[in-house]
């Protein structure tokens, strides 16, 4: 359960709150997607509300779950990812 403090608490360290991505974000969506198994507490393939209260993706919990069921598979975490690694390379441009 540490770890995944841990891991947490790196994450909201990394990501702001803004709607600009910053290099530091799409380097903690990458360590967020590697992590994918400690963030799912209890291990049923999909993140819920409760496991990611408190941190940086509770805010955009809605615009990852992409069905609107209420959790957030890998695929949905995976795709919100890209999205945000295409937005940052748009951004570039």
């Amino acid at each position: 359960m540490k770890r995944r403090y841990a891991v947490v608490a790196g994450m909201a360290f990394a990501i702001p709150f803004g709607t600009a991505l910053s290099t530091s974000q799409a380097f903690a969506a990458e360590t967020a997607a590697a992590s994918w198994a400690t963030m799912d507490a209890d291990a049923d393939g999909a993140l819920s509300p409760e496991e990611v209260m408190g941190t940086p993706w509770e805010a955009t919990f809605d615009d990852m779950d992409s069905d609107g069921d209420g959790k957030v598979t890998k695929e949905e975490f995976q795709a919100y990812i890209e999205d945000m690694k295409a937005s940052q390379d748009s951004d570039k441009e």
